[in-house]
């Protein structure tokens, strides 16, 4: 785990990877030479600054020259240093040349047990050799 203190007050940086357990797409719009509209249902296992699972919902925008966009909403539930509890992010981002990358804010009033009143937010980059995240978070 890499977790770093900032010079703001009670910030902390933490880094890690994260690990896709399940991915499953359902297309919801395929108008003809339209972006196809699919909404997935992702399990995620973060490790490092972040230690817990994701359960995140998107929506995606796939375009015919293999670029997509997605928004979503994620949920995690686990552990920070020694703190336990959830939180939710939102998550947009792209998929282009086989890297997704992403950027995190948590969602204010939705975390909770010791993770409650977190805040933060961060990005994340998922390619075929290199999967991690950065968030700077404080309580």
């Amino acid at each position: 785990m890499t977790q770093t203190t900032l010079a703001a007050a009670e910030t902390t940086r933490v880094t890690g990877t994260f690990k896709t357990l399940g991915w499953e797409e359902t297309p919801y719009d395929e108008a003809v030479d339209m972006p196809k509209l699919v909404h997935a249902e992702v399990c995620e296992e973060l490790e490092g600054g972040i230690e817990g699972e994701a359960s995140i919902s998107y929506l995606i925008a796939y375009r015919d020259d293999k670029v997509a966009s997605f928004v979503g909403l994620v949920r995690v539930v686990g552990r920070i240093g020694e703190r336990s509890g959830s939180f939710v992010m939102q998550d947009i981002g792209t998929f282009e040349c086989g890297v997704a990358k992403g950027y995190w804010t948590i969602l204010p009033a939705s975390s909770t047990g010791e993770l409650a009143g977190i805040r933060g937010d961060g990005h994340f980059t998922a390619g075929p050799e290199m999967v991690t995240y950065t968030m700077d978070v404080s309580f």
